[in-house]
């Protein structure tokens, strides 16, 4: 599934939040780095004044940076690190291990589900080692329960981390599908259309740049509202949607735009080969005769544009083939345009009508 530009406040919220938590650290890692040189813990100093010098350069290109989640990647590792770091070589009773009870709540506001739950896992695991690990030699005073204490506490914001991540994240996909996709046909909307064209564009390799446009319309669909009532009305929409998904390939597109018309994106395909996906849509639909238990005579309008013979951006490619529609049904509907011509000759026995262009 392609993902839409539609969806880009989901990475705004990871950038706010990574945003947030670089300043943060920044001014806290400042305020340790001169702590820690004064305390004659200079190499430690330097390591953390790596990671402060790492958040500002990430600060500074973290709005614009496409590549944001391996960023946040990055910069956790470095994080993280320097915490596990500090646990092993300075004493308990610096506090250091506090730290990390921000391991879970950050891996999964900046990495989700996956990533957030590997991280989580690795880190936690290697700072309760370390700390496991001093009891048992007795580097440090520490007691069994005070470790028990630590180990209850951050499983305890692990589970409220992750459960929250998880239904936020649900809740997204969940307002992502009804807002892209039509409620009653289960097509895309055309919300999506500009977003997956271009998506479509930038995808294809140079030598299969192409993509076909097809503006679908029913014929007389007004009548058949009031004749039959808009329940058999919605009924023969599902019924059409149904037919597109049926004849659309594998990689191809369909979107309903609104009331009685459609929309496919046909990527990497000629001037024939769209002509005939319309075509077949066209015969599919011709042969729909009974509808909840209505007679009904369907029919189909198509007007075909390619991309980019017929233009170099989306809105020129859809007016071209929205114009052809419209030929068509000035031609009698029922009939699909791949080329307007002025004075078209017209094939009834011809399966497409395709007219050559004049000046």
């Amino acid at each position: 599934m392609a993902i839409s530009n539609l969806w880009a406040s989901e990475l705004e919220y990871r950038r706010t939040v990574l945003k947030a938590v670089l300043i943060v650290i920044i001014v806290a890692g400042g305020i340790f780095v001169v702590n820690n040189w004064f305390n004659d813990f200079k190499l430690y100093a330097m390591v953390e004044l790596a990671v402060v010098c790492l958040c500002i350069g990430i600060l500074f290109i973290h709005k614009a940076t496409p590549n944001l989640t391996l960023w946040c990647l990055v910069f956790l590792f470095a994080l993280y690190s320097v915490i596990l770091i500090g646990i092993y070589s300075a004493s308990f009773n610096s506090g250091l291990f506090t730290w990390l009870f921000i391991i879970p709540v950050l891996s999964y506001l900046l990495l989700g589900i996956k990533l957030g739950t590997l991280y989580t896992c690795v880190y936690m695991i290697g700072g309760v080692g370390i700390l496991v690990n001093a009891l048992l030699l007795d580097i440090a005073t520490i007691y069994p329960i005070t470790i028990a204490n630590i180990v209850l506490c951050l499983a305890a914001i692990w589970a409220l981390s992750f459960s929250y991540e998880y239904k936020r994240a649900e809740a997204v996909e969940r307002l992502q599908k009804m807002a892209s996709l039509d409620p009653l046909t289960g097509l895309n909307n055309r919300l999506l259309l500009d977003s997956i064209f271009d998506m479509l564009c930038e995808s294809l390799p140079e030598q299969h740049q192409s993509v076909s446009v097809l503006i679908l319309d029913l014929d007389h669909f007004k009548r058949i509202n009031d004749q039959y009532g808009h329940d058999v009305g919605d009924k023969v929409l599902v019924e059409v949607s149904r037919i597109i998904n049926s004849v659309r390939r594998q990689n191809d597109w369909a979107f309903r735009l609104g009331g009685e018309e459609f929309c496919m994106l046909i990527p990497d395909s000629n001037l024939q080969q769209a002509g005939q996906i319309a075509e077949r849509l066209r015969k599919a639909v011709e042969l729909v005769t009974v509808i909840d238990g209505s007679e009904l005579n369907l029919s189909i309008s198509i007007g075909v544009s390619r991309w980019p013979e017929d233009g170099a951006h989306f809105s020129q490619i859809y007016k071209t083939a929205d114009a052809r529609l419209y030929q068509a049904k000035t031609l009698g509907r029922n009939k699909v345009i791949t080329t307007l011509n002025e004075q078209p000759t017209i094939n009834t026995e011809a399966s497409i009508e395709v007219q050559t262009l004049t000046d």
